[in-house]
């Protein structure tokens, strides 16, 4: 006998509780929920661009991590105040609308003499180095546990990224006010989008910084940083578990899929002449990232980023082989 598989058509009264009926618009500035059925804003919540959004300390309110480097002649008011964010600083707020400033601390050459809350900018800044030219990725949340019960995306470390490729990580205070240093590491995850001399920009590299799973379903988490001529990997901790030499600048985020259908992560470059493909090889005590050789990768490449482009529009690491 021949057996049907039973697939639903979402209506106004559609009421089984496995079909999705709403879908959510990440938008340049905010949220939406739409229901599929009428096409009908259910609700809508507007957040700053830029930046991160999420609950960084626990107390589940949404809040906001905002970051900006030299490069480029923009200023950026920080949420909820007429202050004008400094280049290499951080400043995080709490609530929509803001309710409270949370911290504001440096991510260029820490020193403890650099951690200053509520606004106090150092006034020797800027004496030590020149921050124009300095590009910064958008900030993450690196989950971590500390031994109190949270919901899941809420709470956990900041994780900072500059074109000089330092990667720097604070965590929330004990009460969810200001931010302790926990590490900062100087990385080869580096790059520049500085103009020609005629002007005119080139392709324009876009940097990585993203946390993931090493394997499927691991909560564990770890960083990637990925620059215009190498990603690292880093532990939660601040130690450097790998890293990858790029073949050529990347022209979107690197994509972390199991390409390779082993359970591991892998990696996928997105360039302007071509798509490559890390797949993850495991050692006793060492982790990298190979070239998968062959045209397979190439195939297999290209789905996921078509893939993944159209969702977001709506070990030697490196091989002499291009594809």
């Amino acid at each position: 006998s021949l057996h049907t598989v039973y697939i639903p058509t979402i209506t106004n009264y559609t009421q089984v509780w496995w079909v999705p009926n709403v879908v959510v618009a990440h938008e340049k500035e905010g949220i939406e929920a739409i229901h599929l059925a009428s096409g009908r804003t259910l609700c809508k919540l507007h957040l700053t661009e830029g930046g991160l959004h999420a609950d960084i300390n626990g107390d589940g309110v949404l809040d906001h991590v905002q970051v900006v480097g030299g490069n480029g002649a923009e200023q950026t008011v920080v949420s909820g105040s007429m202050e004008v964010l400094k280049p290499c600083w951080a400043v995080a707020t709490s609530g929509v609308p803001v309710r409270e400033q949370l911290f504001n601390v440096s991510i260029c050459h820490y020193n403890h003499l650099n951690l200053f809350h509520h606004g106090d900018f150092s006034r020797s800044f800027g004496r030590s180095f020149d921050p124009s030219g300095l590009e910064v990725a958008t900030p993450v949340l690196l989950e971590r546990d500390d031994g109190h019960k949270h919901r899941r995306g809420s709470h956990g470390d900041i994780i900072f990224l500059t074109s000089r490729g330092e990667v720097t990580s604070y965590t929330p205070g004990l009460l969810g006010h200001d931010a302790m240093w926990r590490w900062q590491l100087s990385t080869g995850a580096t790059w520049s989008n500085l103009p020609s001399p005629s002007g005119m920009m080139e392709n324009v590299v876009v940097p990585t910084l993203k946390t993931f799973s090493l394997r499927a379903y691991d909560p564990k988490q770890v960083i990637i940083a990925g620059g215009d001529q190498e990603a690292v990997v880093i532990s939660p901790d601040g130690s450097l578990l790998t890293s990858i030499d790029l073949p050529a600048p990347p022209t979107h985020a690197l994509i972390l899929e199991d390409f390779s259908g082993d359970g591991l992560t892998d990696v996928i470059l997105v360039t302007s002449g071509g798509v490559y493909g890390f797949v993850q090889t495991r050692q006793p005590g060492a982790l990298f990232f190979s070239t998968l050789v062959g045209f397979l990768i190439v195939v297999i490449g290209v789905i996921f980023v078509s893939l993944h482009l159209n969702s977001s529009n709506g070990g030697k690491p490196r091989s002499n082989g291009q594809r």
